[in-house]
């Protein structure tokens, strides 16, 4: 059987009155997309590869505006994206390169205010952010299990600490502002140490936590 091909720059596909409901083809930087339209003319949805060879498709409202997002990047990553009508991105979830899971939830203003992750080995973590968009308090598991809490202060250096052993037992750790401990139960309690999973951080101003 022969084959039968189609060679055009663009195909339009139109409904009974005549409005285009779907287009294929190449734009003008020579990448191909696909795109869907509404009764209304509008743009509703889209799909497109870009110039590093990453995929991505948009999903727009009833006004043409993007309320959500899911795309694959040339380095392994993913992501999906939902906006609110103000064209601000409200929660988002991911995968890193590694494939760690990521789900990040941000106020009407677009600002970072809850992170739930997931690390290589699979021990999850809750992060807390200010308005200001900084880390100030996080909880999670180490690879072991033992559950811990920081508290960090506005600028991101770490002052208070609270789990679990990998023997089970309480402690608790303030800080000072230079990151030396100032008051510890037990007394022999070291994070770097006694807490499973952590490693060591080097104290003072410079010691801050990640975002």
């Amino acid at each position: 059987m022969r084959k039968r091909v189609i060679r055009a720059g663009e195909i339009e596909i139109e409904d009974s009155e005549g409005r285009v409901r779907a287009r294929f083809g190449i734009s003008n930087e020579d990448l191909p997309f696909m795109s869907f339209f509404g009764a209304d003319d509008k743009l509703r949805a889209r799909f497109g590869v870009q110039p590093d060879g990453s995929a991505g498709l948009a999903v727009a409202d009833d006004e043409g505006k993007v309320r959500a997002t899911f795309g694959l990047f040339s380095d392994g990553s993913a992501s999906m994206a939902m906006v609110d009508r103000n064209g601000k991105v409200r929660a988002k979830f991911g995968l890193g390169t590694e494939g760690s899971p990521t789900l990040a939830l941000r106020n009407k203003d677009g600002q970072l205010g809850f992170v739930y992750s997931l690390a290589q080995q699979g021990s999850p973590t809750i992060s807390l952010q200010d308005e200001d968009g900084k880390v100030r308090a996080r909880i999670g598991l180490a690879a072991e299990g033992s559950p811990i809490l920081r508290l960090l202060n506005k600028e991101g250096e770490l002052r208070a600490i609270m789990g679990l052993t990998a023997d089970g037992t309480p402690v608790m750790q303030f800080l000072d502002a230079k990151g030396e401990p100032e008051w510890t139960v037990p007394s022999s309690f070291s994070p770097s140490h006694d807490v499973p999973g952590e490693t060591p951080k080097p104290s003072g101003p410079k010691a801050r936590e990640r975002g």
